[in-house]
C-alpha cells in the first residue's frame, strides 16, 4: 500500500479494481476501454484521440463490436466534456459495454500521481497501472541470530513473511578439561564461524535482490549478533542498510516477534506496526473500561451519528453488503446488512418472502453499497480517521473473530450505547 494515501483510500480502490476485474465484455468482444490520463494532461488532446479512435472503429469487421466501441469512446467523450482539466494525481477512466449488455463507466483518481498516459481497449479493463500503487514500496529486512541458529523474515507494509530458518552444529557446555578442553573449543569456535558465514551467505541470498529495501534491524540473545554484525559476514550493501541492533530473548520465529515488538521506533510509519498499535490501544480503553471504546455494528454506528468516534477501526476481512430492499406494490423499504458470502442465498430466499405492509410478493433488491464504504463516508463526515486493519497480526485477527471487525476510539466517553 502507499503510504502517501489512508488505509481506507486504498481499500476503497482494492474495492474499485477487483469490480472492475470481474467486468467482461459482452460475447469476448475487445470493446472495454482503459485510459490513464497523468497530471497536466490536455483533455482536448485526448478528446481528439478518442474522435479519431472512434472513426477507425466505424471499420471494425464485427458489426456489434464496432458499436460497442463507439458507444464506448461517446460515453467517455460526453464526459470529458464536464472536466476543465486532470485532477492532480491523473484519471483513471474504464468504460464499455459488459456481459450485462449495459456501457458501465467508472473513474478513478488514483492515490498517486500516473506517471504516463495509457489508451487500451481489450476485452477486459486494464487495472494493473492501478494496482502497482497499492504496493507498499519500503521493505525492511528482520534478522534473528544466535550461536545455534538463524532466523529471516521480510516486513513489507502490513505483511510479515517468515522466509528462512537454518540451524546450526555448534556443540554446547562440556565438562572435559586441559589439551580436550581447549581443542573442543578451538573446534566449537570454528563451527560457530561456520554457523555465522552461513547465515551471512543466506542473507545475502535473501535479501540483496530485495530494490525496496530500506533497512535491516538484527537482533538476537548473547554476543552472536554482535560477531555477526562486526564480522563482515553480510555484503557490504547489506551492512551499510543495518539500521539496529537489539537484544532478544528468543530465537527462531518467536524471536522474530519480539524484534518487531522492539523495533517500534526503528520501523516508525511501518504499517503492520501501526496496526498493532490502533487494536492494542483500542483493547487498553476496553480494559480499564475507559468509556473511550465501542464495538458492534449498532453501538458503533450509534457513535457515528453522535459524532463521537475519533478513529474507526475496520477489518479487511468484514465482507458486508448493504441492500435497500423495496415493494413494487406499495412504499415499503428497509435496508440490510448481508455477509458477502450469503448474499446469492439472501436474493434467492427473497423471492419467496411477502411485504410485511401489503403482503406482495414483489420484494426486490432496488440498490446495494459496500457497507464498509458506507460506514467509512459517515465517519469521514464527521472527520473521524478511518483505518482499515488486516488479519496479518495476532492484533488484526483479535479484531476481525473477537469483535466482529468493527470498533471505534471515541473522542469522550458515551455509556449506555
Amino acid at each position: 500500500m502507499s503510504q502517501t494515501a489512508s488505509s481506507f483510500e486504498n481499500y476503497k480502490m482494492k474495492q474499485y479494481i477487483e469490480r472492475l476485474e470481474s467486468k467482461k465484455s459482452f460475447n469476448g468482444a475487445t470493446c472495454l476501454v482503459s485510459l490513464y490520463m497523468p497530471p497536466g494532461t490536455s483533455i482536448p488532446d485526448v478528446s481528439q484521440q478518442l474522435v479519431e479512435e472512434r472513426g477507425t472503429a466505424a471499420n471494425i469487421k464485427s458489426k456489434a463490436t464496432g458499436k460497442a466501441v463507439i458507444a464506448a469512446l461517446s460515453s467517455i467523450l460526453s464526459r470529458l466534456k464536464l472536466i476543465q482539466e486532470v485532477p492532480k494525481n491523473g484519471l483513471a477512466i474504464f468504460c464499455g459495454m459488459t456481459e450485462s449488455g449495459k456501457v458501465e463507466y467508472t473513474a478513478i483518481t488514483p492515490p498517486e500521481p500516473l506517471s504516463r498516459k495509457i489508451y487500451v481497449c481489450d476485452s477486459r479493463f486494464h487495472t494493473e497501472y492501478l494496482k502497482d500503487q497499492l504496493e507498499e514500496k519500503d521493505q525492511f529486512g528482520l534478522i534473528v541470530v544466535d550461536r545455534e541458529s538463524a532466523a529471516f523474515a521480510l516486513l513489507r507494509g502490513n505483511h510479515l513473511s517468515h522466509l528462512r530458518n537454518v540451524t546450526s552444529f555448534v556443540p554446547g557446555k562440556h565438562g572435559k578439561g586441559g589439551q580436550s578442553q581447549r581443542r573442543i573449543q578451538r573446534g566449537t569456535e570454528l563451527l560457530a564461524q561456520e554457523h555465522l558465514k552461513k547465515a551471512g551467505e543466506t542473507a545475502n541470498q535473501l535479501f540483496l535482490d530485495k530494490e525496496d529495501l530500506k533497512g535491516i534491524v538484527i537482533g538476537g540473545p548473547a554476543m552472536a549478533k554482535d560477531h555477526f554484525v562486526n564480522g563482515n559476514y553480510l555484503d557490504n550493501r547489506l551492512q551499510d542498510k543495518i539500521i539496529g541492533v537489539l537484544d532478544i530473548g528468543y530465537t527462531g520465529e518467536e524471536g522474530i516477534r519480539e524484534l518487531m515488538d522492539k523495533s517500534t521506533e526503528l520501523l516508525q510509519n511501518v504499517r503492520y506496526l501501526e496496526e498493532k498499535e490502533l487494536v492494542q490501544r483500542f483493547l487498553r480503553e476496553l480494559g480499564t473500561d475507559s468509556g473511550l471504546a465501542a464495538y458492534g455494528q449498532k453501538e458503533v454506528l450509534r457513535a457515528i451519528e453522535l459524532g463521537a468516534v475519533d478513529t474507526l477501526l475496520i477489518s479487511e476481512e468484514l465482507d458486508v453488503i448493504q441492500a435497500k430492499i423495496t415493494c413494487q406494490q406499495c412504499d415499503y423499504e428497509r435496508v440490510e446488512n448481508i455477509k458477502g458470502k450469503k448474499f446469492a442465498d439472501f436474493e434467492s430466499d427473497l423471492v419467496n418472502q411477502h411485504c410485511p405492509e401489503c403482503g406482495s410478493p414483489k420484494l426486490t433488491i432496488e440498490e446495494t453499497n459496500d457497507f464498509v464504504e458506507e460506514v467509512g463516508k459517515k465517519a469521514a463526515d464527521i472527520s473521524a480517521e478511518i483505518e482499515i486493519i488486516s488479519t496479518d497480526t495476532e492484533e488484526g485477527s483479535i479484531l476481525f473473530k473477537s469483535f466482529g471487525g468493527l470498533v471505534a476510539l471515541l473522542r469522550y466517553p458515551i455509556r449506555n450505547l
